[in-house]
């Protein structure tokens, strides 16, 4: 049977504290190491939202980050963390329609390119629209009521993890499908935006 004395209990505890005290300050080195940049240059800025004031940008077919939306990544170790919020880009009619007839259901396919425009990862995003309760957020602008014509769908988070050795990032359209009550079309036109995106930072060490 294996018996410990108290001596031997003190002992044991004494020595086992300070594992987890390096483990619990360890963790917190890395915690305190993240940093978060969240410059991007954007070639088609579309202005700041009403209700959330984030600004918002055109994601565009392209095949470079200057042409659509260009993120330096900082100095770094290892691999970077890119994450943003991807919307449908509706146009939404001016004056109140039936539901029915302002229906349109986008899919857009958009890219995270190298400054190359080799691929890093691919996104995603589906939406409706029948009324205006289905926008994340209106745009300020110089239209009907003071606001852009163009307004963002609700948000996809995307998550995307960097290579090492990458120091800029592009977020680029690449199709973009429109469904309405009678039609079908497909767009991959060079310069043509089909997105939008927000909250665009980059987490790294």
């Amino acid at each position: 049977m294996l018996r410990l004395t108290s001596a031997a209990l003190v002992c044991a505890l004494a020595l086992s504290a300070p594992v987890w005290a390096f483990q619990s300050t360890a963790g917190q080195r890395r915690a305190a190491a993240t940093r978060l940049s969240q410059d991007a240059t954007c070639a088609a800025l579309l202005g700041d939202g009403v209700k959330t004031k984030r600004p918002f940008c055109d994601v565009i077919v392209a095949t470079k980050p200057a042409q659509s939306v260009l993120m330096p990544v900082p100095k770094h170790t290892g691999t970077a963390t890119l994450m943003f919020d991807l919307h449908n880009r509706f146009s939404p009619p001016a004056a109140p329609t039936d539901p029915a007839q302002a229906f349109q259901r986008h899919t857009v396919v958009v890219a995270v390119i190298r400054p190359t425009g080799e691929v890093i990862d691919r996104a995603v995003v589906t939406g409706e629209f029948r009324t205006v309760q289905d926008l994340f957020d209106r745009i300020t602008g110089t239209g009907p009521a003071g606001l852009k014509a163009v307004a963002p769908g609700p948000a996809q988070s995307v998550r995307v993890t960097i290579p090492a050795g990458v120091n800029e990032i592009g977020i680029v359209g690449v199709r973009q499908d429109i469904d309405t009550r009678s039609a079908h079309a497909a767009f991959t036109t060079p310069g043509r935006p089909v997105a939008i995106v927000s909250n665009m930072r980059i987490e790294y060490r």
